[in-house]
C-alpha cells in the first residue's frame, strides 16, 4: 500500500480572526465530551451503560517568534476569537469562538534556540470538524 491518499502536515496553518500566524511548527486538536453519564441498572445485566453529554474541543498551537507577526499582539489569555486550524487549503477545523486560555514563551539562553511559543484554546460553543455541514466557508489568508 502506498502513501497516495495520505495528508502530511506540510501545509498546516493557524489563523486567528483573519490573520495567518507566521512560523507555526505544529497544532493539535482534541474533540471530546465535556460530560457523559455512566450507570448500571436492572436492565444492564451487570454491565455499564453510557450516554454522551455535551461536546467539547480544545486545541493548542506552537510556533517560533517572528518580529513581523508578534503573536502576543494577536491573542492573549482571556481573548475570545475565531480560530481556524488548516490541514491544507481545503480542510480545516473551524472554531467560530475560541477562548485563549494559555500562552507560553520559551527563551533558551544556553542553546540559543530560536524563541518558541505555545498557546492553548478551548471551544466557546459550537465547533466544526473538516467538511462538517453548518461551518462557515473560510478562505486561507495569504
Amino acid at each position: 500500500m502506498s502513501s497516495e491518499n495520505t495528508v502530511t502536515g506540510r501545509n498546516g496553518e493557524f489563523v486567528v480572526e483573519t490573520t495567518r500566524i507566521a512560523r507555526i511548527t505544529q497544532w493539535d486538536v482534541n474533540p471530546t465530551l465535556a460530560t457523559k453519564s455512566e450507570w448500571g441498572d436492572s436492565d444492564s445485566a451487570g454491565f455499564t451503560s453510557r450516554a454522551a453529554g455535551r461536546k467539547d474541543a480544545t486545541f493548542s498551537a506552537e510556533g517560533k517568534y517572528d518580529t513581523s507577526n508578534e503573536v502576543w499582539d494577536l491573542f492573549q489569555p482571556e481573548d475570545i476569537l475565531i480560530g481556524v486550524l488548516w490541514m491544507n487549503t481545503t480542510l480545516y477545523w473551524d472554531f467560530p469562538r475560541a477562548l485563549c486560555d494559555d500562552f507560553n514563551l520559551t527563551v533558551n539562553i544556553d542553546t540559543e534556540e530560536v524563541i518558541g511559543w505555545t498557546s492553548g484554546w478551548g471551544a466557546d460553543g459550537v465547533y466544526y470538524h473538516p467538511g462538517e455541514s453548518g461551518t462557515t466557508t473560510r478562505t486561507l489568508p495569504t
